[in-house]
């Protein structure tokens, strides 16, 4: 998935996206979505991007429940914030 289609998804996700949405979208783009220590919360880093530490969203409870809104805005600030070494390591990734 290209960035920018990443970021797009992010900005039209409102209050609709679910947990494994995101997920599924963070991981296209390289991250890492690990299971926290509490029930729903997720981990996410990313090897590849050097000025990248870590951030955190939790998918509250339910099968599949929706994140709300500003952990998908944090999801959207930090690929925007690291876009084009998102693009570098995508590229880098396909050779």
């Amino acid at each position: 998935m290209p960035v920018s289609d990443a970021i797009r998804a992010l900005e039209n996700a409102g209050a609709s996206m679910r947990c494994r949405e995101l997920g599924r979208l963070l991981t296209t783009l390289g991250f890492d979505v690990r299971d926290g220590k509490k029930q729903g919360h997720k981990i996410v880093t990313h090897a590849g991007l050097e000025d990248f530490y870590s951030f955190s969203y939790t998918c509250g409870h339910g099968r599949d429940a929706e994140v709300k809104r500003n952990y998908v805005r944090t999801a959207l600030n930090a690929v925007k914030a690291h876009r084009d070494g998102l693009k570098k390591y995508l590229e880098s990734d396909r050779q």
